[in-house]
């Protein structure tokens, strides 16, 4: 079948938006190393597409399972390939399984058709219902990563060219089960009436690789903040992150009356360990420690190491007597959890200092009467807890959780 020379010039046009965008991906993921395996998987599904466009342009009158089958296969794995980066770039669950039973059950419904014009529109129509679900999956996916980043609205934005591809193919399948007369406009690229919708493919190809290459950008920006508040050996937040929470908390301490408490501890004799068995064990006790109070505290809870081998945990809305049963649990935690390294076992204990919010309290006071609790449970014989001992005058806030 010829092609129409304008139809052509378009078709071009998206496989070379689609080779670029390999060529692009692929750089991204080596030499760049940024989102390498996300960045593969947009890589490799530009190529499909790329593939899948091609082998379309040779479609005719002959039946042809590589041309018709092949080709709405290809794009159609590109498009899931391009919903699986997504999800691997925002570390969301992947429905790699789910996405795979949808394109067999597609693939094995267009067997059950002879490839060819004649039925071009029950396989346009077949192809075009497994890229809807795709592609408004896909912007579901976007919509569900970006809203903890930027505002609702500049999310539904950036991703509405995602989601207007899926309502386009979803729109061709309802136009081809109920207009079979529009097969030439909606079933072929080859023909002059196709030319609308080939320009409606370069738009959405050109702009939903944009909107990736924007996601990629996003994540590493993440990434890099998540750097730097987070502490390089045991991957708690660090100080700077913990002074950005407390600053929070206390105003909202002061806003609604909403308690919160700091349990501030340090390792015991932990010089001694590293002077003994050297720092990688002292590193490895720190891991540790994390590790075991992580499993104690809760999802509100903020745990922090300050440096060297002191933590901090911020507990919003838990007065002191809750303070205390919690670090009980921390001692406890941490007795349990002796290091064996190189068939030597560490014991690893803390002395712990408690203090609750009070009437004018300030983060740097709150942090200063943990500091001084913490070291009076050091000098009293370590692996013990010492709450904030205040003036007489202090009358300590009655909230509620």
């Amino acid at each position: 079948m010829n092609i129409d020379p304008i139809a052509e010039l378009l078709v071009l046009f998206i496989c070379l938006l689609a080779g670029t965008s390999t060529l692009a991906w692929g750089l991204m993921a080596y030499p760049l190393g940024i989102a390498p395996r996300a960045s593969g998987y947009f890589s490799l599904a530009n190529l499909l597409i790329l593939i899948g466009v091609l082998l379309t342009t040779l479609r005719d009158q002959t039946s042809n399972y590589l041309y018709w089958f092949g080709a709405d296969m290809l794009l159609l794995l590109g498009f899931v390939l391009l919903r699986s980066g997504t999800q691997r770039l925002f570390r969301l669950n992947s429905s790699i399984r789910l996405d795979g039973i949808l394109l067999l059950i597609t693939g094995l419904l267009m067997l059950s058709q002879p490839p060819s014009i004649e039925a071009s529109d029950t396989l346009g129509m077949l192809f075009s219902l497994m890229a809807a679900t795709t592609f408004l999956l896909m912007a579901k996916d976007n919509l569900i990563a970006l809203e903890h980043t930027v505002k609702r609205h500049i999310a539904v934005t950036l991703l509405s060219p995602i989601a207007l591809m899926g309502l386009a193919f979803a729109l061709r399948a309802l136009l081809l089960a109920l207009t079979p007369s529009l097969t030439n406009e909606l079933a072929s690229i080859q023909s002059a009436d196709a030319i609308p919708m080939l320009w409606l493919f370069v738009v959405m190809t050109l702009w939903i690789n944009v909107i990736m290459m924007g996601n990629a950008l996003t994540r590493l920006v993440q990434k890099m903040r998540q750097l730097a508040d987070r502490d390089y050996l045991t991957g708690l937040w660090n100080r700077r992150a913990m002074q950005q929470r407390l600053e929070q908390l206390h105003q909202r301490w002061l806003r609604d009356g909403q308690a919160y408490s700091l349990i501030l501890f340090d390792l015991d004799y932990f010089k001694q360990i590293n002077d003994k068995f050297g720092h990688s064990a002292g590193d490895a006790v720190l891991v540790r420690t994390a590790k075991q109070v992580g499993k104690v505290t809760r999802a509100m809870d903020f745990f922090c190491r300050l440096g060297g081998e002191e933590f901090l945990l911020i507990l919003p809305g838990t007065d002191g007597d809750e303070a205390q049963i919690i670090t009980q649990k921390l001692q406890q935690a941490l007795r349990q959890s002796s290091l064996n390294w190189q068939g030597s076992l560490i014991p690893i204990n803390a002395s712990f200092g408690i203090v609750t919010t009070n009437t004018g309290d300030t983060p740097d006071s709150l942090l200063a009467l943990a500091d001084k609790a913490m070291y009076r449970a050091k000098e009293t014989g370590r692996d013990r807890y010492c709450t904030a001992e205040r003036q007489p005058l202090d009358r300590p806030v009655t909230t509620s959780r």
